[in-house]
């Protein structure tokens, strides 16, 4: 039986290593305290990168190193891990950080080189600071928003509003597309020559992720979906979505593509795939996305049987 919750775990951004404490959240004495413990770690942000060292190992600073209290947006609680609460700060240009200790790095390029269960925090960091900032005013009437809850409710200051605003996370579905002992690997004209990766898209409103797995399907490249299964999901912090995996099955070969979506689609067994991978002819995914994980976990498929 495949256990979702451990494959989930495997994807890069998907280890859960920190308790949230979300009912602490809503205690101002305890927040207050955990600002001024000196053992409380925060994490610092500029443009929504990380700072890193050369070795790409975290910079923990202390409420001391960073003048907290001085910040535009309010540091962001992300919990509690061996008893010392983690925030996410969100400095600006004109911050004066001292930066021999690291650099700001895009967490994209940089997370490979990552410890995982750091790059699963960080991810979440930068989803966490990427929607403080995207909410800074009142989606309802326009007025300013204040941070509340420790950074994960943002409050309409208007009192004739005072709207609450939650973190939103866009969902998209990825899905490897196979018929029989063929899987499908489509690429859009943007991406790096040679590479081709699984179909994927945006979850619509009213549509299960299931409907959202074919209508794509069939958008992209005309195939009639007969079997969907869930696979595992992850994190995807450029800028905020959750990409929920999937595998599907489909009826027939025979393609239809969108031209607007999709530049070509191949059809490969699973020999075929690995031989021209090897040979440098087709390129997958960067290892860190699930679009890597679908295809690699289809490939040894037989092979776990």
């Amino acid at each position: 039986m495949r256990n979702n919750l451990a494959l989930s775990a495997r994807n890069y951004f998907g280890e859960e290593n920190l308790d949230r404490v979300h009912l602490l959240r809503k205690d101002a004495s305890w927040l207050e305290a955990r600002l001024r413990d000196p053992g409380s770690v925060f994490l610092p942000f500029r443009n929504l990168q990380p700072l890193l060292t050369e070795e790409r190992q975290l910079v923990p600073l202390s409420a001391h190193d960073l003048q907290v209290r001085d910040l535009p947006i309010a540091p962001v609680l992300l919990g509690v891990r061996e008893e010392r609460a983690y925030f996410a700060v969100d400095l600006p240009k004109t911050h004066g950080l001292l930066l021999d200790t690291g650099t700001f790095q895009d967490l994209r390029d940089a997370t490979l080189q990552i410890p995982r269960a750091d790059s699963s925090l960080l991810a979440y960091a930068k989803a966490m600071l990427y929607w403080n900032r995207q909410h800074q005013f009142c989606g309802v009437c326009g007025a300013p928003t204040l941070s509340e809850e420790a950074g994960h409710m943002r409050q309409c200051t208007n009192p004739d509003c005072q709207t609450h605003h939650f973190p939103r996370t866009d969902t998209a579905v990825i899905t490897m597309v196979t018929c029989q002992d063929k899987g499908l690997l489509a690429r859009q004209a943007s991406w790096p020559q040679g590479m081709y990766a699984s179909i994927a898209g945006f979850l619509e409103p009213g549509e299960t992720l299931e409907h959202a797995v074919a209508r794509e399907v069939q958008e992209e490249i005309g195939l009639k979906v007969n079997v969907v299964q869930y696979h595992s999901s992850q994190p995807w912090p450029f800028p905020a979505s959750i990409m929920v995996g999937f595998t599907a099955e489909v009826e027939s070969t025979h393609m239809h593509l969108d031209p607007q979506e999709i530049e070509d689609a191949r059809w490969f067994t699973r020999q075929e795939l690995k031989e021209l991978v090897a040979s440098g002819e087709i390129k997958l995914p960067p290892a860190l996305s699930i679009s890597y994980r679908l295809i690699q976990d289809w490939l040894t498929e037989k092979d776990n049987v």
